[in-house]
């Protein structure tokens, strides 16, 4: 294997930081009051996390299955 292909499939962990957890608990709890918990079966699966790293920072949005979005990208570290 080339050496270019061994580092394209190296392992990538993307992390929360304890602020953006916050802003995320809060913006889930408060769907929840308004709509109810969004049931998407037994599997769950109800909420994705998208995380596009850039040459200045990690963008991080979280999209519901019901469509709304959360953009939890820390901008003030770029």
């Amino acid at each position: 294997m080339s050496d270019k292909k061994e580092k394209f499939c190296e392992d990538r962990t993307f992390v929360l930081s304890a602020e953006q957890h916050k802003k995320y608990d809060e913006w889930r709890k408060e769907k929840n009051k308004k709509n109810g918990e969004v049931y998407v079966g037994a599997i769950g699966g109800a909420y994705s996390f998208c995380f596009t790293p850039t040459g200045i920072g990690t963008m991080v949005k979280v999209t519901c299955a019901d469509g709304t979005e959360l953009d939890l990208t820390e901008y003030e570290y770029f």
